[in-house]
């Protein structure tokens, strides 16, 4: 099927000339302020919430960068400086720092978003805790309340993630247990905790999905709670851990125009790889893109009090920090276009549609590595639909209209006054658009015992899709209208 599927795409090079490449970008790049540091930044970062201050690694070394006036301040060890999202404690990783333990702890109580410092800026070192019975890397830290902090990380060693709670005390100093709560999650890499401690996502690696678990009250372990169908590099929870923002990466070509990114950080095995951000709504099961790199990368994202954006942008030139709002374009659910395909391979259906789109807009080359999935959903609907006839595939025309259906707008007000009628027209337009066949009563009673069968049922490929899902009431004016005919 592949096979065949290659052969068609090879065959439809020509007729793609017909595609309006314009509808390739999204309208909206409302980037509020870009920030070039004076180090390149190297792997994650982190701000304040509300941006003025930013935290990262640069040439070896730890900063906190004042995006108001420019002044960078060194701060203790050689990586991931991380803040708790209170502002009252810094954490930072020890590697290869001289009379430090590699991959010990750095805690430090913080006043008015700084550490202790002496005259001329000089480190009080007095004022730091350094937790030594601890293998850290890529910490992040969750605020419990109360003076007390949940700092999770990958223990490489160990190969696990970890979880180890600690108590600021009045004088300044740090309590904890002594050993780390190890979390057995093999396959699982990249966590990050929520800012209230409470919740973490990871990666799975042997299934490529990003993966939310529930941390116990006490911090010994956790439970899966939500499993999502993407990859994602280090996501950043809201605050109120109702959204996600994190990044996808697709690999492309070695060769051609894209060859001096290579050495453009970050790099890995000298690879080539695009990245681009994107925010999930966990109630809605939604993605809305940030960007939409057909070259360059953006990562790292995190999210700022006010639901703002800051990522790592190397896009123009040097690396620098950009501070976005959400663009405001209908965003689309995998779920509900899962639920609503109708054709016969859902995941081959959008791989190919992948294909496709990177055939028409970009000059990337390589096996699908997870990222374009995700970008399918920032696809016009007109690209979709000028693809979908360019190639006359008939798979490719229901895809688009899944995507279609997997918008997530807000239900329209129905005018009529009938209660059941109104709860048909807000549930079923999720899949159903304009066109509900439910009040055709001859139509209807063909199909009645299969709509309640889906109504009633608990697998997710067969019942509603999200959105859709119906409580016992309606499910009961379901029932009673179906058997009224």
């Amino acid at each position: 099927m592949k096979i065949a599927f290659v052969l068609l795409l090879l065959l439809s090079l020509n007729s793609m000339a017909q595609v309006d490449k314009n509808l390739c970008n999204l309208n909206e790049d409302k980037i509020i302020r870009r920030i070039t540091p004076m180090y390149t930044p190297n792997y994650f970062f982190k701000t304040s919430p509300d941006g003025r201050y930013i935290y990262y690694i640069g040439g070896h070394k730890n900063w906190r960068l004042d995006t108001t006036n420019g002044e960078e301040l060194l701060l203790p060890g050689s990586a991931d400086p991380v803040p708790s999202i209170d502002g009252k404690i810094m954490t930072s990783i020890n590697w290869r720092v001289p009379g430090q333990k590699n991959w010990s702890l750095n805690l430090m109580p913080m006043e008015n978003w700084d550490i202790s410092r002496g005259f001329f800026g000089k480190i009080n070192y007095e004022k730091v805790t350094v937790d030594t019975n601890t293998e850290r890397t890529y910490q992040s830290v969750g605020t419990l309340g109360g003076n007390k902090y949940r700092v999770l990380s990958y223990d490489e060693r160990a190969a696990s993630i970890s979880l180890k709670d600690y108590t600021l005390t009045s004088n300044g100093s740090f309590s904890a247990n002594r050993n780390d709560n190890q979390q057995k999650f093999p396959n699982m890499r990249l966590p990050m905790i929520s800012k209230d401690g409470k919740e973490f996502a990871s990666l799975d690696i042997e299934t490529n999905q990003t993966v939310i678990y529930r941390i116990n009250d006490d911090g010994t372990g956790a439970k899966e709670i939500e499993r999502l169908d993407f990859p994602s590099g280090k996501v950043d929870f809201s605050n109120d851990r109702k959204k996600l923002v994190f990044h996808v990466t697709e690999k492309v070509s070695r060769s051609g125009p894209m060859s001096s990114e290579v050495n453009m950080p970050p790099t890995f095995d000298n690879r080539h790889e695009v990245r681009n951000v994107f925010v999930y709504d966990r109630e809605t099961k939604s993605i809305t893109p940030v960007t939409q790199n057909q070259r360059g990368n953006s990562y790292y994202p995190v999210f700022l009090e006010d639901d703002k954006v800051v990522y790592l942008d190397q896009t123009s030139g040097k690396l620098s920090f950009v501070i976005k709002e959400v663009p405001k374009v209908v965003p689309k659910s995998i779920e509900v276009a899962r639920s609503c395909f109708e054709g016969d391979d859902f995941d081959r259906s959008l791989e190919n549609l992948a294909d496709l789109w990177k055939s028409v807009c970009t000059d990337w080359t390589g096996n699908n590595s997870g990222g374009s999935k995700v970008m399918m959903l920032n696809m016009p609907d007109e690209l979709c639909r000028q693809i979908a006839k360019a190639t006359g595939d008939r798979e490719v025309s229901l895809m688009c209209d899944a995507l279609k259906k997997s918008e997530i707008k807000r239900p329209r007000v129905s005018n009529t006054k009938d209660k059941f009628k109104k709860m048909v027209k807000v549930k079923c337009m999720i899949c159903h658009q304009e066109n509900i066949p439910f009040f055709d009563k001859e139509k209807v009673k063909s199909h009645k015992d299969e709509i309640l069968k889906r109504i009633n049922s608990n697998d997710p490929s067969y019942r509603m899709p999200l959105g859709g899902e119906l409580t016992k009431e309606e499910k009961k004016e379901f029932t009673e209208y179906f058997n009224s005919l």
